[in-house]
């Protein structure tokens, strides 16, 4: 599937593996540790979404509303800085966190949620 094959979308996914194999191994780039996640995310989870939006409907043109980027940054926002934090001491509230969901739904809108190319051209 293109969608997969978006450059963003695979740098994405190649940072985020790296740094998930660094704090394995232990090493930890304040402060990139504590943010790349939260950047990575919403280009990551967004485009997956997409694609299957893509592949349910078959149209390659489709794009997702702003208004649905933006209720995936809030609900992610709320589950992982309010909800979690209230039942488990290893999940923390952090502001900076919806910033930076933000940031990356903001990256994913202006690079990644376009209509694919057809033939040379855009679909309408």
């Amino acid at each position: 599937m293109r969608t997969l094959q978006q450059p963003v979308f695979i740098l994405c996914v190649a940072l985020f593996a790296i740094n998930q194999l660094l704090e394995w191994r232990g090493v930890y780039l304040q402060p990139i540790n504590f943010y790349l996640d939260d950047l990575l995310c919403m280009p990551v989870v967004l485009t997956i979404v997409l694609a299957g939006e893509r592949l349910y409907f078959g149209d390659n043109g489709f794009i997702l509303p702003v208004k649905y980027v933006a209720v995936a940054v809030v609900l992610f926002s709320l589950w992982f800085e309010v909800v979690l934090p209230l039942f488990s001491a290893t999940y923390t509230s952090d502001i900076l966190d919806v910033l930076f969901y933000s940031l990356g739904a903001i990256l994913f809108l202006a690079t990644i949620n376009r209509p694919l190319m057809q033939s040379g051209r855009h679909y309408k």
